[in-house]
C-alpha cells in the first residue's frame, strides 16, 4: 500500500504539471490569438493612413497634437516609452497609459467609406458652415462610375449613416473633403517610385447623424470650428489654419483620428487599445486582453547628407538596412546597431524621428507650407513596424524559460527585477503606408 501510494503521489504530480502546462499554454494561446487580432487592426489603420486626401504628417503622428484635447503625455519624447499619460473617454474616464510603452495615433477615412463627388454636388467653398452633399451615383458613363448609395453594388449610403448614427454635439465627428489638385506634384519622378498626390483638403466637424440615404447629405458641416481646422495644417504641432476655398469637391468621408496605446487601468491585465476621437475625448474600446507592451518604429527613407559620403541606399525611395551585417546582426532588412537601418527607433539609444523628418523639405525654413504656389514636400515615411508583447493570463510559478521575468523589444527599456513569472509572445510585423509610397 504504501508503494502504491507514493506510486500514485508520482502519477498525479506528473498529471498536475501537465495540467497547469496546458493552461498556462492556453493562456498565452489566446493571448497570442488577441495580439494577432489587435495587430491586425491596427495593420488595417495603418495601411489606410491619409485616405481622404490628408497631409502625410497629419495622418502619422508619432506625438501628440498640443491644440487637441484628450491624450496627456508626460514624457519628453513624444508617443516613444511613455511615462505618466493617459487618454480620456467619452464618459470621463481616463484611462492610464502603461509605462514605458509606446503609443501612435493614425488618421483618415479608415473606418467607414470614402465617397466620389461630382461638379453639381458638394459644399460651395467648404470654408465655413455648410451641408455637404453628394450624388448617389457619381461620375462619367464612359469612364466608369462610383456607385455611393446601391445595395447591390457599394451601399455606402447607409454605411456611414450607420457609423455616425451616434454623433451628438457633445460627441462630435468630422469629415474630410478634398479637391482634385495636386499640391506636391513634383514629387512623382520619371520612371521613379510613384508618390502619391497630395491635394488640396478641408476638414469640418459634425454635430450630428449623416443623413446620407434619405437626403444625400452629410448635414451641416463646419468648416470654421475650432476643432478641425486643427488637421488643416501641415504640421500638428503648429495652430489649426483656415481653411482653404475648394473649387470643386471630388472626395470626401468620415475621418478617423485612433489612437493606440497599452491601457494600464488593470495593471495585472493591460490591454491593447483602440481610440477613436469624438471632439475632445475618445471612444475607448480593448482589442487585446494581457498585452504588456508596444513598441513602434517608423521607416524613413533618409536623403543623402550634401557634402558628405553617405550609403549607397538612401534617398532611393526604400527604408532599407544601412550597416554591414554580421554573425549576429544578420537581418537584411532591419539592423540591431544603433542606426543600422532606416527604421527608428527599433535600437535602444536611437533618437526618434521628428515630423518633419516624415516629409522632404526643399526649401530650408519653408516648412509648413508658406502659401500657394506650395514647396515640394515628397513623402519620406514609408512604413511603420509594430512589436507587441502578450503574456499569459495567469503567473506561472513553475516557467523558467528565458522570457520568464519579461521580453525586452526594440528601444524597450531594460527590464525592472520582478518575482513574478509569465509566459509570453512576441509579434513583430512592418507595415506599408498605401496612400504615400508605392514602395516598401
Amino acid at each position: 500500500m504504501l508503494l502504491l501510494a507514493i506510486a500514485m503521489l508520482g502519477i498525479l504530480a506528473v498529471f498536475d504539471a501537465s495540467a497547469r502546462i496546458n493552461k498556462s499554454e492556453q493562456d498565452v494561446a489566446d493571448a497570442q490569438g488577441a495580439v494577432r487580432y489587435g495587430i491586425y487592426q491596427m495593420t488595417r489603420a495603418i495601411r489606410m493612413a491619409g485616405a481622404g486626401g490628408l497631409y502625410l504628417t497629419q495622418a502619422i503622428l508619432n506625438a501628440p497634437d498640443p491644440q487637441l484635447a484628450g491624450i496627456t503625455i508626460g514624457s519628453a519624447a513624444g508617443y516613444d516609452n511613455v511615462t505618466g499619460s493617459s487618454v480620456t473617454d467619452i464618459t470621463g474616464t481616463v484611462h492610464p497609459v502603461r509605462d514605458n510603452t509606446d503609443m501612435i495615433e493614425v488618421r483618415g477615412v479608415l473606418l467607414s467609406p470614402l465617397l466620389s463627388f461630382d461638379l453639381s454636388t458638394g459644399c460651395g467653398t467648404c470654408t465655413g458652415s455648410t451641408n455637404v452633399d453628394t450624388a448617389p451615383v457619381t461620375g462619367q458613363t464612359l469612364i466608369g462610375t462610383h456607385f455611393n448609395n446601391d445595395a447591390t453594388n457599394r451601399p455606402q449610403f447607409a454605411s456611414i449613416d450607420a457609423y455616425t448614427a451616434g454623433v451628438t454635439a457633445a460627441q462630435p465627428m468630422f469629415v474630410i473633403v478634398s479637391s482634385n489638385d495636386d499640391l506636391h506634384g513634383g514629387c512623382s519622378t520619371p520612371f521613379g517610385p510613384q508618390q502619391y498626390p497630395q491635394p488640396s483638403f478641408n476638414v469640418g466637424r459634425i454635430a450630428g447623424p449623416t443623413q446620407l440615404v434619405a437626403s444625400n447629405t452629410f448635414g451641416a458641416v463646419d468648416f470654421a470650428n475650432a476643432q478641425a481646422v486643427e488637421f488643416n495644417t501641415e504640421d500638428p504641432a503648429q495652430p489649426g489654419t483656415s481653411p482653404v476655398p475648394l473649387v470643386s469637391v471630388r472626395r470626401g468621408g468620415i475621418l478617423d483620428d485612433l489612437v493606440f496605446f497599452v491601457d494600464n487601468t488593470d495593471p495585472n491585465h493591460p490591454a491593447l487599445a483602440q481610440g477613436i476621437r469624438r471632439g475632445a475625448s475618445f471612444d475607448v474600446t480593448a482589442i487585446a486582453d494581457d498585452v504588456e507592451d508596444m513598441q513602434i518604429a517608423y521607416g524613413v527613407d533618409n536623403l543623402p547628407n550634401p557634402g558628405t559620403v553617405e550609403p549607397p541606399l538612401k534617398g532611393d525611395g526604400r527604408v532599407t538596412r544601412q550597416a554591414v551585417t554580421t554573425v549576429l546582426d544578420s537581418d537584411l532588412n532591419t539592423s540591431t546597431q544603433v542606426d543600422g537601418d532606416e527604421w527608428k527607433p527599433n535600437v535602444a539609444g536611437e533618437a526618434p524621428y521628428v515630423t518633419a523628418d516624415f516629409q522632404a523639405d526643399p526649401l530650408p525654413g519653408s516648412y509648413p507650407h508658406p502659401g500657394l504656389p506650395a514647396s515640394v514636400h515628397c513623402p519620406r515615411l514609408h512604413g511603420v513596424m509594430i512589436s507587441l508583447v502578450a503574456r499569459s493570463k495567469d503567473p506561472d510559478p513553475s516557467y523558467n524559460g528565458p522570457t520568464a521575468f519579461g521580453l525586452v523589444t526594440m528601444n524597450a527599456p531594460a527590464l525592472v527585477a520582478t518575482t513574478t513569472k509569465f509566459r509570453r509572445r512576441v509579434q513583430t510585423l512592418r507595415v506599408n503606408l498605401r496612400n504615400f509610397t508605392a514602395e516598401q
